[in-house]
């Protein structure tokens, strides 16, 4: 799940945040607990707790968790009916980067650490480099299985596991079918055909956009990269390669700013005033979105459903037969360091994200009560409301038809770095500029990469291109 708002360079604060290292700082009510920080996997005593092997916990723990998923209480209720010893304290702390910012205040200042704390995965690399992350693999290695695959790679180091995956945005191409039938035009497969679908569209009615370009959005311009199968980071600890100017993301922002400059596309800030009216307003024919665009973006945004009936189908290819997909957003429950119950929390974060019990409610529509989730756990895709028709497109079950299937087509090698902040603020900048005209593609991505080498250098990382 992703909230639509602009990120902001945090990386300087969560890299000051861990100056010193904090432990000890969790939410203690003088309880006892069964949890220590064992150092090997395989430690903890096991149970089947609604289908699920964890831990058998016999001790007192409370936990704070910070967290933005709708009707959050309601897994907050649904867990402490299996694990009536465990209570669970809930704080809207705010979504994304509002929520990082108060995240890295109260580790700087030792005390009012949650215990459990939502992240996007792009941030993960980030607070695991400086040790804000508790290693949760003694409790929950057992789990792996259960999660699309590429999920548990972006909550893992090695054996070291520092989370739970909640959520994901596996990709797609959303489409105005009323246009589509309007113009007769085809939904493309091909990003060359979505050039010349986008190009024809805006010849025959210049008032209206084929789709729009986020501007201000980092991880949505990764997530392109990510769907073309460009590899812009490789690497673990200490020691990093960055690949950001490769001929593959030349090509993708060069499709886009072709685009642009023929006044097929419109290059907007996504969650600005202007971007809210058109889209109500049904003003772009496609939208380039995930698994979660309806629920966050058509059902609050287009207020106009009904006519416009939006559908989904798949990511266009960049090779014809390719169906390598890209991730737009998805999340985590990590653990902290400072909690002073790790074995509870852990327990937490993998009940709520795995359990057939938390699965039903966390798939169900915000709207109805849910959580409005595409899961991570595989398990989800089994449910029936996770199946179900989706009225805010036009009836479509898009889940099954598309993202279902997109969801393992998610290209595995990807990997975020520990510098996604400020990743994304240079290429926001870079391709602003690229798209007004002041700088090549080419050129923008070159600055981008040498920017982002000479920051990760000089935060201590050794790098190579």
């Amino acid at each position: 799940m992703k909230s639509v708002h602009k990120k902001t360079v945090l990386a300087s604060s969560i890299t000051g945040a861990f100056a010193v290292l904090v432990t000890g700082c969790g939410t203690s009510s003088g309880q006892t607990s069964t949890g220590t920080n064992q150092a090997a996997a395989g430690t903890a005593s096991v149970k089947m707790v609604d289908g699920l092997p964890l831990p058998q916990y016999n001790g007192k723990a409370t936990l704070t968790w910070w967290s933005w998923v709708p009707n959050a209480q309601k897994e907050v209720d649904i867990f402490e009916k299996y694990y009536p010893n465990i209570k669970v304290h809930l704080v809207d702390a705010g979504a994304g980067t509002t929520e990082y910012q108060k995240f890295s205040t109260v580790i700087q200042a030792g005390s009012g650490i949650p215990d459990v704390v939502m992240l996007e995965f792009d941030v993960m690399p980030e607070y695991i480099a400086t040790g804000a992350l508790q290693d949760i693999s003694p409790w929950v290695s057992q789990l792996k299985s259960r999660f699309t695959p590429w999920t548990w790679n972006q909550v893992s180091v090695g054996s070291h596991v520092y989370g739970i995956p909640e959520d994901t945005g596996p990709m797609g191409l959303f489409y105005q079918s009323s246009l589509f039938n309007k113009y007769h035009l085809k939904v493309p497969t091909t990003w060359s055909q979505f050039q010349q679908e986008a190009l024809a569209f805006h010849k025959l009615d210049p008032s209206q956009y084929f789709s729009y370009f986020s501007n201000n959005d980092g991880q949505w311009m990764f997530g392109l990269l990510w769907q073309a199968g460009c590899v812009p980071f490789q690497g673990s600890g200490n020691n990093w390669k960055v690949d950001i100017d490769s001929p593959k993301a030349v090509q993708v922002f060069s499709m886009w700013q072709k685009l642009v400059k023929a006044g097929a596309v419109q290059s907007i800030a996504a969650g600005s005033p202007e971007w809210q009216k058109n889209i109500n307003a049904g003003l772009y024919a496609t939208a380039v979105g995930s698994a979660w665009y309806d629920s966050e973006i058509l059902v609050p945004y287009d207020h106009n459903l009904s006519v416009h009936k939006w559908q989904a189908a798949f990511t266009p290819e960049w090779t014809p037969g390719d169906t390598t997909d890209g991730d737009w957003g998805g999340s985590v429950q990590a653990v902290t360091k400072a909690t002073k119950y790790p074995e509870a929390a852990a327990i937490f974060a993998a009940f709520i994200n795995a359990a057939p019990a938390e699965l039903a409610h966390d798939v169900a529509p915000a709207k109805d009560g849910g959580g409005g989730l595409f899961p991570a756990a595989t398990a989800g895709f089994d449910i029936a409301s996770f199946k179900r028709p989706n009225p805010a497109l036009d009836n479509q079950p898009a889940n099954v038809d598309v993202f279902e299937k997109e969801s393992p087509r998610v290209n595995t090698k990807f990997q975020w770095s520990p510098w996604s902040s400020y990743v994304f603020n240079e290429l926001q900048t870079e391709i602003g500029k690229a798209f007004s005209g002041k700088e090549s593609v080419q050129q923008a991505l070159a600055n981008v990469q040498q920017a982002v080498v000479n920051y990760a250098r000089s935060q201590g990382y050794n790098v190579t291109t």
